[in-house]
């Protein structure tokens, strides 16, 4: 993969620590890659004196700058080394800093990839106490005359990295050097066939580390895609990297669809701990919002956490909500987005302001008793349908069926599953058996399960989940869904 690069071991020395008002007074560059091997090094005139502290640890007096080519004379040929190259560097922010900073005094727009020989070896290195480029050397035998000199810590530089490829090997080698360029890579254990045997298609996946624990578990839509994308969309020290450098192995399973998929994480998560993976939100109990008419006939909200227990059989109006926080936060945005008075809805006190219009006196009603008047006027009726239309998306919609009913998922590769819902609750995923006529477990046994013992199994009480609600109402219109005695019918012809 690296070998498709070419690569521009860079170093410089200045006058100073500053890009923007110090000046480079040697540079050193060669070019990895490509057809052959190329170097290019210079002093330059600073046009400005050296500073003793420079001299004393570079070496470099003024009186050797005297007559150099400047910046200027030199900036076409440093250019046409480093064009389209990977910059290359120890501490690499400084020189490309100075580079970035002189280039675009001439018009050019120095941006380039940037490989940092620093944090490439504290990431292959973990365990050296120090990781400058003299005790790197010193590390790994490689011995110099001279110091801070360009073209000698340019060797340092090639020196380390054709130690750490052989030391580490080629495939940890370019791994590290990938992911602190942001390129794809694969971890050293996962080769490319691996990959390749992913299929593309809907499922579950968990990110094993070397002793097995599990890193990372999620669902795709295609298997193979958002396992690379874990490997593709890393660098340097983010949070994807780190799970990058610890992922070993991949378990995945593919499934008939999103919906399985989500079906299963959902599971999943509940009873394992991914290590690096964010842990979902701490969720209060499921809130509900009932609509009610006070005194005067005007349309009021009422929150209440949990949800009835009867409410598979309920005729009543309810919004369901994750939790309570979810709760308020949504009514507050739904009734500034809908013109909603939350005074009027009896979320605020009447002494407490909501922004409204009416709050806020923006609807040009000159006195309190006239904007209360403006209130009575309009209409009950047309307020309600208002109010109902703003919280549609929320609205608990009964169980559509008279007894439970299967859902049917099929991927285009033909893996085709049957979800078990009655009043919302989900009761397990079966695959049909042709051979025998029933259903089986989706798991490792797959047992086999008759209608009626599944229609038993719905008996059993189960909390209605809020996840679970909001998944299969998303999914209602997308996928076939057969009453239990359609299905037995069905499956009998």
């Amino acid at each position: 993969m690296l070998g498709d690069y070419r690569f521009a071991l860079v170093d410089l020395e200045t006058t100073g620590g500053q890009a923007g008002q110090d000046q480079i007074m040697e540079a050193a560059v060669r070019v990895l890659g490509g057809e052959q091997e190329l170097e290019w090094q210079s002093l330059i005139d600073p046009a400005c004196a050296v500073p003793s502290f420079i001299q004393g640890l570079t070496g470099i007096s003024s009186s050797m700058l005297r007559g150099k080519p400047r910046f200027s004379e030199i900036q076409e040929t440093l250019w046409s080394y480093l064009d389209g190259a990977i910059l290359v560097a120890h501490n690499a922010r400084f020189d490309a800093g100075f580079l970035r900073a002189n280039f675009a005094r001439y018009g050019r727009d120095y941006q380039p990839r940037i490989l940092c020989t620093l944090k490439l070896a504290r990431a292959l290195y973990p365990d050296w106490p120090r990781h400058g480029l003299e005790t790197i050397c010193e590390r790994i035998g490689f011995y110099s005359e001279v110091h801070h000199r360009a073209m000698a810590d340019v060797d340092a530089m090639k020196a380390f990295l054709d130690y750490a490829r052989a030391d580490k090997g080629e495939a940890v080698f370019n791994f590290e050097a990938g992911l602190l360029l942001g390129l794809p890579v694969l971890p050293p254990t996962i080769s490319q066939t691996d990959i390749d045997a992913i299929p593309l298609q809907p499922g579950v996946y968990r990110l094993l580390g070397e002793a097995g624990e599990l890193l990372y578990l999620a669902g795709a839509t295609s298997l193979q895609e958002q396992v690379c994308s874990h490997f593709e969309n890393s660098a340097g020290d983010s949070k994807a990297a780190k799970l990058a450098r610890r992922v070993y192995a991949v378990q995945w399973q593919a499934l008939a669809g999103d919906l399985s998929a989500a079906l299963h994480v959902n599971a999943a998560l509940r009873a394992e701990k991914p290590l690096l993976q964010r842990r979902m939100k701490a969720m209060g109990k499921p809130c509900c919002m009932r609509f009610i008419s006070n005194d005067r006939g005007e349309l009021q909200l009422r929150l209440r956490s949990g949800l009835p227990a009867n409410i598979a059989q309920t005729t009543e109006l309810l919004a369901l909500f994750r939790d309570r926080k979810h709760a308020k936060t949504r009514i507050a945005e739904l009734a500034k987005e809908h013109d909603l008075c939350l005074r009027r809805l009896a979320v605020l006190a009447d002494t407490e302001s909501c922004g409204c219009r009416i709050c806020t006196g923006a609807a040009n009603l000159p006195s309190p008793a006239e904007a209360e008047a403006q209130l009575v006027l309009a209409s009950n009726v047309e307020f309600a349908s208002r109010v109902k239309a703003a919280f549609a998306g929320y609205l608990y919609a009964p169980w559509p069926f008279t007894e439970p009913a299967l859902i049917h998922e099929q991927s285009q590769a033909g893996c085709s599953e049957w979800h078990l819902i009655d009043d919302w609750r989900y009761y397990g995923s079966f695959t049909w058996d042709a051979a025998t006529g029933q259903l089986c477990e989706l798991s490792d046994q797959a047992r086999p399960v008759d209608v009626e013992a599944i229609r038993l199994r719905c008996e059993q009480s189960k909390e209605l989940q809020y996840e679970h609600y909001r998944l299969l109402r998303a999914f209602r219109d997308d996928l076939p869904w057969l009453p239990l005695s359609e299905f037995a019918i069905n499956k009998a012809q």
